[in-house]
């Protein structure tokens, strides 16, 4: 797995760290990482997946586009659940009060007069179908939004199909104005 190499960014005083590239880690040289092979279980650079898409045409690849399909490494996961106060302790506690996940102390020294103050583990159990309704409500909603997407779209292209109707309507008129023009000139001419 992809260990991190440091960036300027800052979370507290620790560095927000970033993915290296697995091949290039090898050969102890620190390089960013801009794809992730599925297949591979590997990250590369820009160098790098040259070579690997000359030998693995099929492989399925993620840009920095799709990070979001890259895994956690443990390294970065351990980092993410650092309590920004107690930077030594894992956060594991949740205070339903404030919606904060905080460590142990914190949740002694901090949340003590709060109500409702559990481990996350035990918050995930007693709330999984809740989330579990929750994400059917928002695949509903989604469903539904990508319906009234539809139907905008169905409403703009009638709109256009209206406008170019009325469009010709209005040409066919001035052509009818016109002759009608021409045949009253040509009357009073006569």
């Amino acid at each position: 797995m992809a260990t991190f190499w440091h960036c300027t960014n800052k979370k507290g005083s620790e560095t927000v760290q970033d993915y290296l590239c697995s091949t290039c880690q090898e050969k102890t040289i620190e390089e960013r990482a801009d794809f992730y092979c599925k297949s591979c279980i590997n990250f590369y650079c820009q160098k790098c997946i040259y070579k690997h898409d000359l030998l693995f045409t099929k492989h399925s690849l993620y840009g920095r586009g799709d990070i979001k399909a890259w895994p956690v490494d443990e390294k970065m996961e351990d980092f993410l659940l650092k309590c920004d106060n107690h930077k030594e302790e894992k956060l594991t506690m949740f205070c339903e009060d404030h919606s904060q996940l905080c460590c142990c102390n914190c949740a002694v020294l901090q949340h003590s007069l709060c109500k409702k103050v559990t481990l996350i583990s035990d918050y995930v159990k007693n709330n999984s179908t809740d989330l579990q309704q929750m994400s059917v409500k928002i695949q509903t909603i989604l469903e539904e939004i990508k319906k009234l997407q539809d139907n905008e779209a169905s409403i703009r292209s009638v709109h256009s199909s209206y406008d170019a109707q009325l469009n010709k309507i209005q040409a066919t008129r001035r052509k009818i104005n016109e002759v009608l023009d021409e045949i009253e000139k040509e009357t009073e001419m006569q």
